[in-house]
C-alpha cells in the first residue's frame, strides 16, 4: 500500500513508491510490442523486452531504457489495462485510507485507465466524486498529453509548464534536504508513520 500525503487541502497518493515507480504497474505486464508512455515503458523495462514509445519521453528516459537492454520499436499496439485492474487495487487502497468522500481525484491523462478504475471504486462508496484528467496546455509533457482518451464526464484540466514555479519548489526542498535533521511531525501525519516504519524495517 503506498502512503497519502497531505499537500494544502489535497493528498498526495505516492504510487512513486510503487516496486517499480509508477501505477501503471498495478496491471499485468503487457505481452507482445506494446506503445507505452516514458513512464509505463520504465515500469515495464527488462533486458531483451521490445516495446514502442509514445507521447513525449525525455532524454534521460530513453537512455534509461537503452542501460536496461530495452529495444524500441518505431510502432506498437495501443496497450489499454482494464481500469477494473486498478479499481480492485488502487481503489481497494483508497477506499481504506480515505475516512470521507473526497470532491474529486486528478490523475495525469497518460494513465487514464487508473484514473478510471481509482474513481469506479470510490464511486460505489460516494457517487458523486468527480474525476479530473490533467493534459498539456501548449508543450506535451511526459504522461500530460494534449487530449486525454476517457469519457466525456471525465472533466480535463490544461497544465502549462511552469519552469519557475518547480525550480521554486526544488530549492524549497533542497533547503529541507540540507537541514542536519529531517523536520517533525505530527503523530497523524501519515507520510511520517510510513517514513518511519521504513527506516526501522529497511523497506
Amino acid at each position: 500500500m503506498t502512503p497519502l500525503l497531505r499537500w494544502d487541502d489535497a493528498l498526495l497518493k505516492l504510487e512513486l513508491f510503487r516496486p517499480r515507480g509508477s501505477v501503471s504497474d498495478r496491471a499485468p505486464a503487457p505481452q507482445g510490442t506494446v506503445e507505452l508512455s516514458g513512464n509505463q515503458a520504465l515500469s515495464f523495462a527488462r533486458s531483451g523486452a521490445e516495446l514502442a514509445l509514445r507521447g513525449a519521453v525525455t532524454h534521460e528516459m530513453r537512455e534509461a531504457l537503452k542501460i536496461w537492454g530495452v529495444r524500441i520499436a518505431p510502432r506498437g499496439k495501443p496497450w489499454n489495462p482494464d481500469p477494473a485492474v486498478f479499481a480492485r487495487t488502487l481503489g481497494a487502497e483508497l477506499l481504506e485510507q480515505l475516512g470521507e468522500a473526497p470532491p474529486l481525484i486528478v490523475c495525469p491523462a497518460g494513465e487514464g485507465p487508473a484514473l478510471l478504475g481509482a474513481l469506479a471504486a470510490l464511486r460505489q462508496r460516494w457517487p458523486r466524486v468527480r474525476g479530473v484528467a490533467l493534459v498539456a496546455a501548449g508543450e506535451e509533457l511526459p504522461d500530460l498529453p494534449r487530449s486525454a482518451d476517457v469519457p466525456a464526464e471525465i472533466e480535463q484540466v490544461a497544465i502549462a509548464r511552469d519552469d519557475a514555479a518547480f525550480f521554486g519548489f526544488l530549492a524549497e526542498a533542497l533547503s529541507v534536504l540540507a537541514q542536519p535533521a529531517p523536520p517533525g511531525g505530527t503523530p497523524l501525519c501519515p507520510w511520517c508513520v510510513y517514513r518511519d516504519a521504513a527506516r526501522r524495517t529497511g523497506y
